[in-house]
């Protein structure tokens, strides 16, 4: 069957704007949507779904993560899983695009606040040290690369004295708990456990942590985190 917006589901949203559903299933959603001029849609992100944003008429300005990216006519933008976004049209003009989901975000939005609210997600989101105890290894030059599906989080880092490392635990609200294990730069196996606060401060996510050595002289200390712009878009 041919697709148009003249004969397939339509709706509106937020503050007039105007969508068509040519595509409508449980694994995929295509969608043409209109905004007016000076719109926006809500500051979110979505569990599983992916998407793709094509401009088809205007100029879109896009808020993901901490980047702000415009993308024009004939220009499209990527967005992964669980990475918070929002699309503007900050212009005196209309706004059209196409955007594509998969699978569809029926039930799948998650809108601010974020931490307020519990709904902490770490996927995706990288991290540096801002600060540490003296008897740790981390430096501002070791990244974290973290992973979360549900409650279960992961993570890989490197940089700095550490050759390789992981870590893995759970998250409850903003409380986050694991155990990590690296290997340093003079072949030391090192092993510990932490548990860390996630904080919100002005758009970027801060793990405030308490660790312990589960080797060695069994020492303690405290480290804060601060998270690394990564938008996840292409």
């Amino acid at each position: 069957m041919k697709v148009s917006k003249e004969n397939t589901e339509h709706y509106y949203w937020g503050n007039k704007c105007r969508g068509w559903h040519f595509v409508k299933s449980k694994s995929l959603s295509i969608i043409e949507e209109r905004m007016p001029p000076n719109t926006s849609e809500e500051k979110h992100y979505h569990e599983f779904s992916e998407q793709f944003f094509y401009i088809l008429k205007g100029k879109a300005t896009f808020e993901i993560e901490q980047d702000i990216i415009e993308v024009s006519k004939g220009e499209g933008v990527y967005i992964k899983p669980q990475i918070i976004h929002q699309i503007n049209n900050l212009q005196s003009s209309e706004l059209e695009f196409i955007v594509i989901s998969q699978p569809r975000t029926r039930g799948d939005k998650i809108d601010e606040p974020f931490i307020e609210s519990g709904q902490v997600n770490l996927n995706g989101k990288q991290f540096k040290s801002v600060s540490s105890s003296k008897n740790g290894e981390v430096s501002s030059e070791t990244i974290f690369e973290y992973h979360q599906d549900r409650n279960i989080v992961w993570a890989t880092y490197k940089g700095g004295g550490i050759l390789f490392g992981t870590l893995s635990g759970t998250i409850a609200t903003n409380r986050l708990i694991f155990t990590y294990q690296h290997q340093n730069l003079e072949g030391e196996f090192k092993t510990g456990k932490c548990e860390s606060i996630v904080e919100g401060i002005n758009g970027k996510v801060y793990l405030k942590e308490k660790w312990e050595w589960t080797c060695d002289d069994f020492s303690k200390g405290e480290s804060i985190l601060e998270q690394v712009t990564n938008s996840g878009n292409l």
